[in-house]
């Protein structure tokens, strides 16, 4: 009864991680980016001399807003310096600050189909993400968290319709967007809220999955799977932003012409976000090592089973009602060789027929032969010989005295008689 709750216990164990694996394995690649979406710097040349944004060119669409979002009109300490930065940076960008009662404002004016959900999310960085896509929808413009900083004029990303930041490990991030009004993709991003609002119990995924950088990415996908780059637009409506450009997760001197510098404030994230951010860059590589050791498990204790008796040391392989002998190697202590037993398909050395082995009997130390024409030789060599020559007098794998059990040497034998059964001494072949 134990083995069999082991057993099931284990198949539902390997079921949920090679579904897992499956699911984070279709998520990555579906949240791939393609090359052609990226901008390049040969589009946004840096120019050294430019520190201030220049006069509005003729192929900018973006309009020349700056929003960002906080509680009330005051900016906390900490960030209003970077925030002032980028104003002065951009003089002649209009600057818009929206606190939560200005965002509840526009909300109710211009999108009343939407407050009950604004209203209803549970947290606070739920309604502060909602809100950048509905601005960004509304007036269009440029989007920028506050604990980011200006470190070149934006004026060279007006040109393209939609940006958004490449992240870590997979998808978009939202933290900076650019958008023209009204755009397509940003109507289907605020639409899909409603869709999205779901509830993860945990805080980190509830906020990731619902309005945050997963939802982000998901938007991206389900957008560009049914807007394809066309030749006149080669990049597609909406265009990413590297991280050689975006500056974020960059290590030193890896982003030189990077437009933002970053804090990494990260204030919304709660108590299990270091769970989440570990599997986000370790969980692959941790289902792939469980499914291994499940599978491993699962073929110790339901596939293989150990023989009964010593004529069956080696192991039986079992599918259904049907069990097949696997092979295994036979050590004659006297001659000091190894051979590989193939069971029924074996022969003895003079080239007889198997006999039953109550009527077999010890080759002659000093000759090949056998001792008499019904004799059979003590030693079988299979239809295919596999000889091995091994060491001096090596012990057998059940011997805990030599001091070959001890060190690596003896962990490497332990675990392969574990998972392929030991060698078998001729004595036992013989008795079997």
């Amino acid at each position: 009864m134990a083995r069999k709750v082991s057993v099931v216990l284990l198949s539902l164990l390997c079921l949920f991680l090679v579904g897992t694996a499956v699911v984070l394995s279709t998520t990555k690649a579906y949240l791939k980016i393609d090359n052609w979406a990226y901008i390049t710097e040969a589009e946004v040349p840096w120019d050294p001399t430019a520190s201030r944004a220049n006069a509005s060119r003729a192929d900018e669409i973006v309009p020349r807003i700056l929003h960002q979002t906080w509680k009330t009109d005051v900016l906390p300490e900490k960030w209003a310096p970077a925030s002032q930065h980028c104003r002065d940076m951009h003089p002649d960008y209009e600057y818009m600050l929206w606190t939560d009662a200005k965002s509840r404002e526009l909300i109710a004016d211009h999108y009343p189909w939407f407050l009950p959900t604004f209203d209803g999310y549970k947290y606070k960085i739920q309604r502060a993400d909602a809100i950048r896509y509905f601005v960004l929808h509304h007036f269009g413009g440029v989007y920028m968290d506050l604990d980011m900083g200006c470190l070149r004029p934006m004026d060279p990303l007006l040109k393209f319709q939609v940006i958004l930041p490449k992240t870590i490990p997979v998808g978009v991030s939202n933290d900076l967007m650019t958008s023209t009004k009204e755009h397509p993709f940003m109507e289907q991003v605020i639409r899909g809220l409603v869709t999205f609002d779901i509830n993860y119990v945990l805080n980190y995924p509830t906020v990731m999955f619902s309005t945050g950088p997963m939802f982000m990415s998901a938007q991206y996908g389900l957008y560009t799977a049914s807007h394809p780059p066309t030749p006149n637009n080669p990049g597609g409506d909406v265009r990413i932003l590297p991280k050689s450009l975006y500056g974020k997760n960059a290590k030193e001197g890896e982003a030189p012409h990077s437009f933002f510098v970053h804090f990494y404030a990260s204030s919304w994230h709660s108590d299990d976000a270091w769970l989440w951010t570990f599997l986000g860059v370790w969980g692959m590589r941790l289902m792939y090592v469980a499914c291994v050791f499940a599978a491993i498990i699962g073929l110790k204790m339901y596939v293989l089973k150990k023989g009964h008796g010593s004529g069956l040391r080696g192991r039986r392989l079992v599918f259904g009602r049907y069990e097949v002998l696997l092979p295994r190697f036979i050590h004659d202590r006297d001659t000091n060789t190894t051979q590989l037993d193939l069971g029924p398909f074996s022969m003895f050395a003079g080239g007889h027929s198997r006999e039953p082995s109550g009527s077999s009997t010890a080759l002659s130390p000093s000759s090949s032969e056998p001792t008499s024409p019904t004799a059979t030789p003590r030693f079988p060599s299979s239809m295919m010989p596999f000889s091995l020559e091994v060491g001096p007098s090596s012990p057998t794998l059940s011997s805990t005295s030599s001091p070959d059990t001890n060190g690596v040497t003896g962990v490497l034998k332990r675990a392969g008689s574990w998972m392929f059964g030991a060698f078998t001494p001729l004595s036992e072949y013989a008795s079997s």
